[in-house]
């Protein structure tokens, strides 16, 4: 069995490399590509003194030239958000989930509203006001980094 898996994985190898083509136009430069991922490091509630860096990754589909979709997931805070953006602005639905005083978990309905800026090439920043739709969880400000690729 061993010998089997050594002879399939070396022939595959040979293989990929055999087939391998040096000058083409397949790939696809940023400006073209219509589906992109993107890391963002956030800091929520950054006009307070007790904020936390976090980080999210997510998927960019771009609509048009100003129009835009997708979603991310901010795995420290157990937050996921669909997002859909027009030039500069930007608007978000989201569930997070949050840890009661009882030490009960409960699910709590977000809506953010924000601005994105271009810094460099695929890097921008994020101003944002999220909304809670719960009376455990209060409203803040949200600013963050991000890079598209």
């Amino acid at each position: 069995m061993k010998n089997f898996i050594q002879s399939t994985f070396l022939l595959s190898l040979i293989i990929s490399i055999v087939f391998t083509q040096d000058n083409t136009d397949a790939s696809v430069g940023t400006k073209e590509r219509s589906v992109s991922p993107m890391i963002q490091i956030r800091y929520d509630n950054f006009a307070n003194e007790n904020f936390s860096p976090s980080s999210a990754i997510g998927m960019i589909l771009k609509i048009d030239d100003n129009r835009y979709t997708g979603f991310d997931v901010n795995t420290s805070t157990n937050e996921t958000r669909i997002l859909m953006g027009w030039k500069w602005s930007m608007l978000g639905i989201s569930v997070k989930e949050i840890t009661l005083p009882d030490n009960s978990i409960d699910n709590v309905s977000m809506y953010s509203f924000g601005v994105k800026y271009g810094i460099l090439d695929n890097m921008n920043t994020i101003v944002e006001y999220v909304l809670s739709g719960d009376s455990n969880t209060d409203d803040f400000l949200r600013l963050t980094v991000g890079v598209q690729f």
